[in-house]
């Protein structure tokens, strides 16, 4: 595969990645979202790994070479900040007439949607350009706050269908998608070599058995499986996870149904894994997902749900486990293997829809899906790209989670698609967070959870 960077480029890129973009702050809060580069997106979105991307086609989107010149404000959540400094510059160089001035905001979710949010309300179009998780198109669109997105270059014809899917409101594109995400179980590969596992776990109770055994054989004081239990959109997530993965069902003649018996199981189970197993520390329910990657990558923990965005992290030079790690699907309940719970993640390019900039906004969400950013993201970011030719053995080669994440995203569920999400995973995760400290029962938690998603979401 020809490498599409020039060795200037290189030095461009590198110069950018020090500098950084702004970082918005006004009108953010701290609280927050799961915050990888996945529909809880969060973290700091990635190292530098894998190898060089670039080359493939450039689908031609992106430049006409003359012509007046254009600017426009890209503002990104803090996940994405390594991806932007290295596609912006790109960008602008295929464009040749367009500048992007960059703003960032903080990592997490939450507090990216609630800066675009308080700019929509105003009606502002400071910003031209923003990502959305693939969470916001419905509420995007239903409230005129995203533009149309329309795809010249015919990207969407090589694209996964789900994440066109995710953007698609009432037939019309609200967004781009640039790149999807899938849940996965993260598990270190030498401390089950040393202690007598040729495989991570698939069900539950696997997971919690093989824990417990490599906890008690340890010298270490080891975590045994960690995930994203502070009261944000993170654990809406791992209680769907473990909810699909018990063969619950969300929607019941049309209503969202929370308190069923399999979602008071999997919130029992989540309790029972800080309190009767022992196995997860009871500081989880105040944890984030880049905290928990960062914890993982210590080299203390066993087990880690995450995102793909740690893949590239956790395997730079001098982390404390490149090398000792692998991924794996989400592990079931006994008898469910065939349940998708895997949360479908994923994150699209928005144009805001009182931008003054659409020709140039139109342009960049273009490029974002060509093959070039595409390439980049996936081989350099360890994002899970949107294109179906990025799933070929030539880039799994270069990049091998690839092959494994692939397999991953065919086991995915999508949270609802409903203009009342945000509302309704603020109740799930504000309650489930109440049961994971014992505030509450998983019964009590959930029927409470009910009685609010009734009044405010089913019959909203």
């Amino acid at each position: 595969m020809t490498d599409g960077i020039t060795d200037r480029r290189r030095r461009d890129l590198l110069k950018t990645m020090a500098g950084g973009g702004a970082v918005l702050l006004a009108g953010c809060s701290s609280n927050g979202g799961d915050g990888d580069g996945g529909g809880d997106s969060g973290g700091d979105g990635g190292g530098d790994s894998g190898g060089d991307s670039g080359g493939g086609d450039t689908d031609g989107d992106s430049g006409d070479g003359g012509g007046e010149s254009l600017s426009m404000t890209y503002v990104y959540p803090g996940y994405f900040s390594n991806d932007a400094q290295s596609l912006v510059p790109m960008f602008e160089e295929q464009a040749e007439n367009i500048t992007v001035e960059s703003q960032q905001t903080p990592s997490d979710a939450s507090s990216t949607r609630e800066y675009y949010v308080n700019q929509f309300v105003s009606g502002s179009s400071s910003f031209d350009v923003g990502n959305m998780d693939v969470i916001w198109p419905a509420e995007f669109a239903q409230n005129g706050w995203a533009a149309e997105v329309s795809d010249p270059e015919g990207h969407t014809e090589n694209m996964l269908q789900t994440p066109i899917d995710s953007v698609t409101v009432d037939g019309t594109m609200y967004g781009m998608p640039i790149h999807t995400d899938a849940n996965a179980l993260y598990y270190r590969t030498d401390l089950l070599e040393e202690y007598g596992y040729d495989s991570p776990p698939t069900t539950y109770m696997e997971l919690v058995e093989m824990a417990q055994d490599i906890q008690s054989q340890s010298d270490q004081d080891l975590n045994g499986y960690i995930w994203q239990g502070g009261s944000n959109e993170g654990l809406t997530i791992m209680w769907l996870n473990w909810f699909w993965g018990m063969g619950g069902e969300l929607r019941q003649d049309g209503d969202l149904v929370v308190n069923s018996q399999e979602g008071i199981d999997a919130l029992a189970h989540a309790v029972d894994l800080i309190h009767e197993y022992e196995v997860t520390p009871e500081s989880i329910p105040a944890s984030s997902t880049d905290q928990n990657r960062q914890t993982f990558q210590q080299g203390n923990t066993i087990f880690m749900r995450n995102w793909p965005y740690a893949v590239a992290i956790m395997n730079e030079d001098g982390s404390p486990v490149q090398g000792n790690f692998d991924v794996a699907p989400m592990p079931k309940a006994e008898g469910n293997e065939d349940a998708n719970n895997s949360c479908l993640g994923g994150w699209n390019l928005f144009i805001n829809a009182n931008s003054e900039n659409q020709e140039a906004a139109q342009r960049f969400a273009s490029y974002m899906a060509s093959m070039e950013a595409q390439e980049t993201m996936a081989l350099e970011h360890s994002r899970l790209p949107v294109r179906q030719e990025l799933y070929a053995d030539e880039y799994y080669e270069q990049a091998s989670q690839l092959e494994t994440f692939a397999q991953i995203v065919d086991q995915t569920s999508a949270r609802p698609a409903t203009p009342q999400y945000s509302t309704f995973s603020e109740i799930v995760y504000t309650n489930c967070n109440a049961a994971l400290v014992q505030e509450k029962t998983p019964e009590e938690a959930l029927n409470d959870a009910q009685e609010e998603i009734d009044s405010e979401v089913n019959n909203a």
